[in-house]
């Protein structure tokens, strides 16, 4: 395995189709579409797009049995879509499972964040007793910047420092750290050393009141985000990490619409983050 890989990639995560793929209930959000798009369906939808990575998070249902997992993968390699995975928890249990699903699906990177804050000293050792499963496993481990700020980006900075291991690195989210206050180009430049994926999600902040702010998801490339930016820090790394759209986006009049506008968006920021590629 090495650091990184040859070139950016794009891709998606499957939180960038919250609505197809269930809705965000975590949000409290009753949406259902009357017809789910499950595992092999959104390999289907990627690959349409002409992407060229999938990470499968934890708003899907990833409990398949162990011949399933296999037909994703072949149905992935047939597409030419690379399958990542993405968990909640930085625990033995949590890589342990998702280690044996990652060998049934040839997945070579698992995205986890935090949970719960705890000691950086402690958080360092668990991350180093994971290593043998991963070496065993040939399985980068990424930690992310969640979406609560349990840890700024400079504190998952040294934590990876510590860990000082080629098959541990960065997640980086470019409007999570948005809730801690931090600057999303400071959490990129904090975090590209260590970079192996990007979430990349743009916003705008908008005056909601006038004693309050609100930040809205929009499509990659028509936001505040500066996004070349971005990739430019990433690249100056020497790291290629890969590039994964996310998307924040509310729901609209109805089912109909809500799908619809949520593969418009991909299909805008995928054109624009390409425009850039062309040119990092």
């Amino acid at each position: 395995m090495s650091d990184g890989v040859d070139l950016m990639r794009l891709g998606v995560t499957s939180y960038t189709f919250r609505w197809a793929v269930g809705g965000d209930s975590r949000f409290g959000d009753s949406f259902k579409p009357k017809r789910v798009v499950d595992a092999f369906g959104l390999v289907g939808l990627v690959s349409k797009l002409g992407l060229e990575v999938l990470q499968i998070a934890d708003n899907m249902n990833t409990e398949l049995t162990a011949q399933n997992y296999r037909k994703l993968r072949e149905t992935a390699e047939a597409k030419g879509v690379a399958l990542q995975l993405g968990a909640s928890g930085i625990d033995k249990a949590v890589v342990k499972r998702y280690a044996e699903i990652a060998e049934l699906l040839g997945v070579s990177l698992l995205n986890v964040y935090a949970t719960e804050r705890q000691p950086i000293g402690e958080v360092v050792e668990r991350i180093r007793g994971f290593l043998p499963e991963l070496r065993d496993h040939q399985l980068a481990l990424t930690l992310e910047n969640e979406d609560s700020g349990i840890y700024t980006c400079h504190e998952l900075a040294e934590i990876l420092r510590r860990v000082d291991d080629r098959f541990v690195g960065a997640c980086v989210d470019t409007m999570n750290s948005t809730v801690i206050l931090e600057h999303p180009l400071d959490t990129v430049k904090v975090l590209a050393p260590y970079a192996m994926c990007l979430h990349l999600k743009d916003f705008v902040i908008r005056r909601a009141s006038v004693s309050g702010f609100s930040i809205e998801g929009v499509p990659v490339g028509t936001g505040m985000l500066d996004v070349k930016a971005v990739l430019d820090m990433a690249k100056e790394t020497g790291r290629e990490p890969d590039i994964l759209l996310e998307q924040f986006m509310g729901r609209r009049g109805d089912e109909e619409a809500t799908l619809e506008e949520e593969v418009k968006w991909v299909r805008t920021g995928a054109k624009f983050v390409r425009s850039l590629l062309s040119d990092v």
